[in-house]
């Protein structure tokens, strides 16, 4: 008998916000032929002052802000709720939306046999109240940037997420850092948990080529403080004074302010070999990395970071952001090396180390590629392990 998946995300594109990551929608149409899934995407709203104001003064301990529910035929409810700022009211905010939730599932004769919420922090409450109010188990989805900020700065809230996190039939992390800072704040837990990384179309496997002293990165201008961009910029300044012919590119799309931002770090630090690339299509991205020595993105914050693993797929050494994104999954192994945001001296070596060890490093990564562990990162492999992760279930 298929299974109804009822997922809520906050990460999930849709008409309001179109542009947010693939990575839960991407999971999602992967199991289209094996789940009945219905998704519930959410987006928080800046309230008004007024509407605050009377929505307080009638009920000051558990005001019921606006929200607005859209459906759509793909199986898709867009929902805008308003919400405080600084995460001011969350809980309430967040009840009465998974009572409206719950209103429409019955109201269309929805029958989850489980509810699938893709942040523990957020949509871990709704997904609690709801499976109370269904009778039907939750699953939890651990997302480093988000569930580390609120799990940090929310400790009123620590027991409740314990609960959450320990109650859960199944959780799925999305890294072994989410799974590590869970686990520490809120206890290891009994019940299953399997890491599952983000997904992407783009997974080949490419051998490595040894090549000319080039470094990329890839992300949007727009991001660029988070991203680290200026620690990029440093590191590049140094690095063309050791590597004859070295060049670093950086490709993402921008606004024009965006890029100006980019131009000034670069004449600031006269960093003559670094060059912007714009835009590339995603479908390209591997092809890109292929001839690169080594992929760098030094994020101050990052919750997986899908384009490490097209690049380790596609045969391209990576330093990435130490106690973030893939940290933990390549422990043992020289190719990917880990780099403190905040340590501009550690991102130089690990970018440096990128070119003088480039024989070795993907001599490695051939090595690992061949040996068959990649394929835990393929996207048949992630989805072979959300479907039967899912199906084990007794439910």
């Amino acid at each position: 008998m298929t299974k109804t998946i009822v997922h809520i995300s906050g990460d999930y594109p849709d008409d309001y916000k179109p542009e947010k990551t693939r990575a839960v929608s991407s999971l999602v149409d992967a199991v289209q032929d094996t789940f009945d899934q219905q998704v519930y995407s959410i987006n928080r709203v800046a309230a008004s002052g007024y509407d605050i104001a009377q929505k307080l003064a009638q009920s000051p301990l558990k005001p019921k802000f606006n929200l607005q529910m859209e459906q759509v035929e793909s199986g898709v409810t867009t929902i805008r709720y308003d919400g405080l700022p600084a995460g001011l009211y969350m809980a309430a905010t967040l009840s009465h939306l998974a009572d409206k939730i719950g209103d429409d599932i019955v109201a269309r004769g929805i029958k989850p046999d489980i509810i699938h919420a893709h942040k523990l922090t957020l949509e871990g409450l709704l997904a609690e109240r709801l499976s109370g109010r269904i009778g039907c188990p939750y699953a939890l989805s651990i997302q480093v940037n988000t569930d580390r900020k609120i799990l940090k700065h929310r400790p009123d809230l620590r027991n409740t997420y314990r609960r959450i996190y320990q109650n859960a039939a199944i959780v799925f992390p999305f890294s072994v850092m989410g799974q590590r800072i869970c686990d520490g704040w809120l206890g290891k837990r009994e019940k299953p948990t399997v890491l599952l990384p983000c997904t992407s179309v783009e997974d080949k496997i490419i051998p490595p080529q040894f090549v000319e002293p080039r470094l990329a990165s890839v992300f949007n201008m727009k991001d660029r403080v988070n991203k680290n961009a200026s620690a990029l910029v440093k590191a590049s300044r140094v690095l063309e004074t050791r590597h004859r012919g070295f060049e670093f590119h950086l490709y993402g799309g921008g606004s024009p302010s965006d890029e100006n931002a980019i131009d000034d770090l670069v004449a600031q630090q006269k960093a003559a070999a670094f060059s912007r690339k714009g835009h590339i299509p995603h479908s390209q991205v591997q092809s890109m990395l292929n001839g690169m020595c080594g992929f760098a993105l030094v994020s101050k914050r990052e919750t997986f970071g899908m384009v490490f693993l097209e690049a380790l797929l596609a045969g391209c050494p990576v330093v990435f952001p130490k106690d973030w994104a893939i940290d933990g999954f390549f422990d043992d192994e020289t190719f990917a090396l880990g780099a403190s945001a905040h340590d501009q001296q550690a991102i130089l070596g690990a970018m440096d180390k990128l070119i003088v060890d480039q024989k070795r490093l993907k001599e490695d990564l051939f090595r690992w590629q061949e040996s068959g562990k990649a394929a835990q990162f393929q996207r048949n492999g992630v989805v072979g392990t959300y479907r039967d992760s899912m199906n084990s279930l007794g439910v």
